[in-house]
């Protein structure tokens, strides 16, 4: 009697299409982590599931594979923000409520994207192609979107007295900190910063501190 093969389950075979995008989310992870510089295409192949060869076929290079990641990363964020009905410019209090709506989808985007914020902090620190690239092509739109109607919410009373110069970088501070230092939010309170009950009653918070006026 011939002996018979143990039943195995069948190897699921991915597609290019699926290993690309977790060499991205990956590569998101590690570059958040350890900034460019000190990522490593060997343990974001690893991540993945993935061989290093794969990342060579699908990207150029390290930098090829950063600039492709933080696009797929925006591409996310874009798909966050997605159905959000902008009104009339005139029409301040449904401005107000159209930014407030912004906001809560802005902290909910990065309880589970931290790594945005990581990404822009490691970047941040000295001038190079990159942070210009990543300014110009995708913090820009937001910033001039803002300043659009900051100054016209806080003259009418809605948004808190803070400079328009200043405001960009005092709501992204507010919204991601929790999130970017998880782990002494959770020494500090004793509270898990994502849980969905947390994440909401951030959002309401951030919301309450920039939008007094709604």
């Amino acid at each position: 009697m011939v002996p018979q093969a143990p039943n195995r389950p069948p190897r699921l075979r991915r597609s290019r299409a699926d290993i690309r995008e977790r060499l991205l989310d990956s590569a998101l992870v590690e570059f958040g982590a350890k900034g460019f510089d000190g990522a490593s295409t060997r343990a974001i192949a690893r991540r993945a599931d993935a061989h290093q060869p794969q990342i060579n076929y699908h990207f150029a290079s390290k930098e090829a594979l950063w600039f492709a990641a933080v696009d797929h990363l925006f591409e996310l964020f874009g798909r966050a923000m997605d159905g959000i009905v902008y009104p009339e410019p005139d029409d301040l209090p449904a401005v107000a409520d159209a930014l407030a709506e912004v906001i809560r989808r802005f902290v909910r985007f990065t309880a589970a994207h931290p790594e945005l914020h990581r990404i822009m902090m490691h970047e941040a620190t000295e001038a190079s192609e990159r942070l210009t690239w990543v300014i110009a092509r995708h913090v820009r739109p937001f910033y001039g979107a803002l300043m659009g109607v900051w100054g016209r919410l806080r003259a009418a009373g809605i948004a808190a007295p803070i400079d328009d110069a200043m405001i960009h970088h005092v709501l992204t501070g507010a919204v991601s900190f929790p999130f970017v230092s998880a782990p002494a939010v959770r020494l500090l309170t004793g509270t898990e910063p994502t849980d969905p009950a947390w994440i909401e009653r951030h959002a309401d918070g951030v919301v309450a501190t920039f939008l007094p006026g709604l």
